[in-house]
């Protein structure tokens, strides 16, 4: 009672267990898909800074702020030991960054006042490029009208040209808004101009379409891993369910083979204290009947054991059929008139039918014996007066028995499991149905061994039909 409320608890744990491993998967799955998020908004709104910078870059006349002798000169830089080469306009763009941030920083009217940061900017141009405050101004009156004549379409290829180059393959749209206060900086728009500003806002459409891309074979593996889970407690679970069904089976074996065990003993015992105490020796024909009862005891005690011991062995592999030449039909005979008085105490009729050549090279003992458990089946599963049809047909290659009785049948949920060990079909409160479960099993052992087939066709309350179909030469 026990083991069962533990079996029956296991479920609820496995559950449990696997909806904990698919909570734990979703949280890393979900924080991988915030880092990749952050990840790609970083990326694509600092390139598109870039793109609108590179544009606004493009458009402005540097000639007239940078000599044409003097545009081929490079700048060098040291960083870390290693050098970089930077060109004028390159310069030029840095600092119109630095410009731009501090005029968004400093002032909020968007007035061409300098204040002091932009003018710190303006000194800072100055200096890299000294004599030449004209061109300066004129440089910053042609960055202010600029915004008109950035076009969304310039944008967009532009973009789309650095995506390419990065190798995103990403949906956007570039348009322009309404420019805006905020308290927060806004990393996915940019603004250009001073006393009329114009905003870009770059939207990434497909955001998740792609992060789930990028992050696909942590996907597949989370899902991997948990149906893995779940199958493996499945098949734990489902094993665990055989060994208790086992289990229960081996307890109804061990004590049906108790009972059938006893029996005899008791029978045997009780008939041998009657020729002691009752001087039944002086009766001749009390003693012969005690005598065979004494027999018949003792021959259902030995068969029981055999039958035992046969199967073990046949599980073990540790016996060889002796093939010899054998008919069929007189094996049916011999069976037959062995289980007579068994036909004649359950008023069974039995029929016969033989068809072509039944003759096949076999083990005689385990044949016959594997008829003899088909009948006693029969006899023991049917109500009163059974018709038992018995049919022999034989061909070039193959020998086919036939067994078909008119009892209970089987159901068919448990068609599956008549040949395997100890199982038994439950069968109410039929009297005649004692047994331990070993007979269709060592039957379809034997056939097996003999490289046979073995059928069986029922209907519940319309009897069964057990079909043998057994080569006639050993292979």
């Amino acid at each position: 009672m026990r083991n069962l409320k533990t079996i029956k608890l296991l479920p609820v744990l496995m559950l449990l267990s696997i909806l904990a491993i698919a909570a734990f998967q979703y949280y890393w799955l979900q924080k991988a898909y915030e880092r990749e998020e952050r990840t790609l908004d970083m990326r694509t709104n600092f390139m598109f800074r870039e793109t609108v910078r590179a544009v606004q870059t493009s458009k402005l006349k540097l000639d007239r702020f940078v000599d044409t002798s003097r545009s081929q000169q490079l700048s060098l830089l040291q960083d870390r030991g290693k050098v970089k080469i930077i060109t004028p306009e390159q310069k030029i763009e840095g600092m119109l960054d630095v410009v731009m941030n501090r005029v968004k920083d400093s002032n909020s009217h968007r007035t061409v006042v300098l204040s002091p940061r932009i003018s710190d900017s303006f000194q800072m141009i100055n200096r890299a490029f000294p004599g030449r405050r004209d061109r300066m101004l004129q440089f910053l009156f042609d960055l202010d009208s600029l915004q008109d004549s950035i076009k969304v379409i310039e944008l967009d290829s532009a973009y789309a040209k650095r995506l390419e180059d990065q190798n995103l393959d990403i949906a956007f749209a570039i348009k322009k808004v309404e420019t805006r206060e905020t308290k927060e900086p806004v990393f996915n728009e940019v603004t250009l101009g001073f006393r009329n500003p114009t905003t870009y806002r770059l939207d990434i459409h497909n955001k998740t379409a792609f992060i789930f891309k990028r992050i696909a074979i942590p996907i597949l593996f989370s899902v991997f891993l948990v149906a893995f889970t779940a199958l493996s407690f499945s098949l734990l679970y489902r094993n665990l369910l055989r060994q208790n069904r086992l289990a229960d089976i081996k307890n109804e074996f061990m004590s049906n083979i108790t009972h059938e065990l006893k029996t005899p003993i008791a029978t045997v015992s009780v008939a041998i204290e009657a020729l002691r105490s009752f001087n039944a020796n002086l009766d001749t024909q009390r003693t012969k009947e005690y005598l065979d009862i004494s027999a018949n005891e003792l021959q259902r005690l030995s068969l029981l054991v055999d039958k035992v011991l046969k199967l073990s062995m046949f599980e073990k592999k540790e016996i060889d059929l002796q093939y010899e030449l054998l008919d069929m039909k007189s094996l049916v005979d011999e069976v037959t008139s062995s289980l007579r008085l068994q036909f004649e105490k359950h008023h069974a009729r039995v029929d016969v039918i033989t068809e072509g050549d039944t003759t096949l090279e076999g083990d005689r003992l385990h044949l016959v014996s594997v008829i003899f458990n088909l009948l006693d089946n029969a006899i023991k599963y049917s109500p009163d007066a059974p018709r038992i049809y018995i049919k022999i047909i034989g061909n070039d290659n193959k020998v086919h028995l036939v067994i078909q009785d008119s009892g209970i049948g089987i159901p068919e949920e448990y068609k599956g499991k008549i040949f395997e060990k100890f199982f038994r079909v439950p069968t109410g409160n039929l009297h005649n149905a004692k047994g331990y479960g070993l007979g269709l099993s060592y039957v379809a052992h034997v056939i097996n061994r003999h490289n046979g087939i073995i059928n069986v066709e029922s209907i519940p309350g319309d009897g069964s039909k057990f079909v043998l179909s057994l080569p006639k030469h050993k292979s």
